[in-house]
């Protein structure tokens, strides 16, 4: 067993007599209910920001539907200070509204309290990769390998794979493949009355001219928001039916709300449904990331395909899409920890 050298031992007792002080009142429970609850549906679906001010917040100014998440969230922290992941929760609010300053000042605090939490420390080597800071990487680097060297060395042939996958020109043109292929389109929201907006649209006619391409490949299209009662898989598969394409041809992934869920949702399908190579198609604009969860996700489901990527393009020319903004650094590398593992929300959301 490790030991633990004595000033070490006296600062873990210190730590602990004055995080106990800071214990958890029963009396507490249905206002942090109330909170988590607030906080979670404003998160998936929204709500009157004005309507939280005055009946859960009273006199808190708000100003989006994920400020509300977050204030939600802080103040169960501050009810239940014990609770981490309500720190987490914080945290993550903070990256959806793009506040990466906040989010490290709260993982910085997270690992004030266990100073043992891997999770905080790879929160903040993504964060110092999405600002281009090399220098705080490599001490995050040295930081999280202190903590567990098996963990942190996955962690960073992840942000190596994101990297390269992000300094890649978009490819346009459709493969044709031997042996058994899997052509992977993903969805994209439909309008309110059930039908396909001009990105999905898109992303059908790619998905039709690879499935020209290859014969024999099966067609797994993804996406389970619900509209008018049908979901993208629905509208997808009767899309491509209608062109030509064999319904047997076709699985339907429609159990996913995001990104996050889609990839996973496909590497549980190609478990079963094995394929030599995956032909993946989406918008320029989400290729970068869709591809970086997807390569995750198959290592962790121990699929050895190869991902070929083919876009629709979504940008005036593939010079435009090559370039990648920070906003989208950020959304893959959110995503991309996601997918790892590390919830967003812990316990409720991924």
């Amino acid at each position: 067993m490790r030991k633990i050298a004595p000033l070490a031992a006296a600062a873990l007792l210190t730590f602990s007599a004055s995080f106990a002080a800071l214990a958890f009142d029963p009396g507490n429970t249905s206002r942090i209910k109330t909170l988590v609850d607030t906080g979670m549906q404003y998160y998936w679906s929204g709500g009157d920001v004005k309507k939280a001010e005055t009946e859960v917040f009273k006199g808190i100014t708000l100003h989006g539907r994920y400020d509300v998440v977050e204030k939600a969230f802080a103040e169960a922290s501050t009810l239940a200070p014990e609770r981490l992941d309500f720190r987490f929760a914080v945290a993550s609010s903070q990256i959806l509204q793009k506040n990466l300053a906040g989010a490290r000042a709260t993982y910085e605090d997270i690992l004030a309290r266990d100073p043992a939490s891997f999770d905080a420390q790879a929160w903040l080597a993504a964060l110092a990769r999405i600002e281009g800071k090399a220098d705080e990487a490599a001490l995050t680097d040295q930081a999280l390998a202190a903590l567990d060297r098996a963990r942190s060395d996955s962690y960073r042939q992840r942000f190596a794979r994101a990297e390269a996958i992000m300094a890649e020109r978009p490819n346009t043109e459709v493969p044709t493949v031997p042996g058994r292929v899997m052509i992977v389109a993903l969805g994209y929201a439909l309008a309110k009355d059930g039908t396909a907006e001009k990105p999905l649209l898109d992303r059908l006619d790619v998905a039709l001219r690879a499935a020209n391409a290859n014969p024999t490949a099966r067609i797994m299209v993804t996406g389970g928001q619900p509209q008018a009662g049908v979901t993208e898989g629905d509208v997808m598969t009767k899309w491509l039916v209608e062109r030509g394409v064999d319904r047997d041809r076709i699985l339907i992934e429609d159990k996913s709300k995001d990104t996050v869920g889609n990839v996973l949702n496909v590497a549980n399908l190609l478990k079963r449904h094995t394929a030599d190579a995956v032909i993946l198609v989406t918008s320029s604009s989400h290729m970068r990331r869709a591809r970086t969860l997807l390569e995750d996700a198959f290592r962790q489901y121990g699929i050895d395909a190869p991902i070929l990527p083919v876009v629709a393009l979504d940008a005036p020319s593939v010079e435009e899409a090559a370039k990648v903004s920070k906003d989208e650094r950020m959304v893959i590398y959110r995503d991309l920890m996601r997918v790892s593992g590390l919830w967003a929300y812990p316990g409720i959301q991924q």
